[in-house]
Parts: C-alpha cells; sequence; structure tokens
C-alpha cells in the first residue's frame, strides 16, 4: 500500500477537526450541525478526488473499477478512522458536557413545545424524566457509531457512483 494513499484522508480529516474545534471552541457552538454537515457533504469531491489521484500516480491510468471503488474505500476507512479517534478525544474533553448542559438547559421548553404541538405524547409532569433519559442516551459510543456508519454510507455510494463515471470516461 503506498503512502500516498494516506494524503487525502488526512487532509479531509484535518481540514474537519480544525473547523469543528475553530467553531466549538471559538464560541459559536450553535454552528457545530452546519459544520458537520458540510464536513459530512465534503466527503464526495475528497473521495472523487482521491479515487482520481490513484488512477493517475499509483495506477498509471490503468484501473478497472474493483480497484477504483477498493481507492475510494480506503480513503473512506482512513478517514473514518481519524475521525472515530479525534470524536472519542473531542467528546471525552468537552462535547459531551456541552451535550448535557444543552439537554438541561433547553429540553424543559422544547419538551413542552413538542408537547403542545402534539409532537410528543406525554405530560408536563413526565418531562423530567424524559430529560434524565435524554442524558443517559449521550454515550460515546452513540457518537464515534454516527461518525462511522455517516462515513461509510455517503462514502461507499460516492465510491461506486464515481467509479462507474470514470470508467465510463476511460472507455469513452
Amino acid at each position: 500500500m503506498s503512502p500516498k494513499t494516506f494524503l487525502f484522508p488526512s487532509i479531509y480529516s484535518a481540514l474537519l477537526i480544525i473547523a469543528t474545534c475553530i467553531v466549538f471552541y471559538g464560541g459559536r457552538s450553535q454552528s457545530i450541525n452546519t459544520v458537520t454537515i458540510i464536513g459530512w457533504l465534503l466527503i464526495i469531491p475528497f473521495t472523487v478526488v482521491a479515487m482520481i489521484y490513484s488512477k493517475r500516480t499509483i495506477y498509471n491510468n490503468v484501473i478497472g473499477g474493483k480497484d477504483l471503488v477498493k481507492e475510494g474505500l480506503k480513503f473512506v476507512i482512513f478517514s473514518t478512522v481519524i475521525l472515530v479517534i479525534f470524536q472519542a478525544i473531542f467528546f471525552t474533553l468537552d462535547f459531551k458536557a456541552y451535550k448535557v448542559d444543552f439537554i438541561q438547559t433547553y429540553g424543559f421548553e422544547l419538551a413542552k413545545t413538542q408537547i403542545k404541538n402534539g409532537h410528543l405524547k406525554i405530560t408536563e409532569a413526565q418531562i423530567p424524566d424524559l430529560i434524565k433519559k435524554e442524558i443517559d442516551q449521550v454515550t460515546l459510543f452513540k457518537e464515534c457509531t454516527s461518525v462511522v456508519f455517516k462515513n461509510l454510507f455517503l462514502g461507499t455510494i460516492t465510491s461506486v457512483i464515481s467509479a462507474v463515471v470514470i470508467r465510463a470516461k476511460l472507455r469513452g
């Protein structure tokens, strides 16, 4: 395996980690979901560029569709491993406390609004139990699993579609 295989996952992961830290520690934690969505969507161009780069530099433009998909999946897996390690550290140090504080601060009012709109079928007396249950569900496993499934889902789809398109361009 070529060391060049680690180039794009490292760049992608570094950009996402830096953006997350700047937003969260810079006092704009309300924008953390925006950074997550943009980072998730950035996996598409990074996967495509990593596949094209591998095709040109490692395989000298002679590559099959299966190998293209493998190169795309290598990118996805390596970047996912880096991001899971970051998420574990980030969650343990600060993000868990932020999520618990958010639930405790805004949970009661959000639950009351959902009850009022008919989206939540509990009484106001049951809201503290609901909040406690929500806080208990804030776990490292849940955070890391969300990173893995999001990246694998979008990355696999991107790899397969990109491999088909790139192979079609090689033929034509």
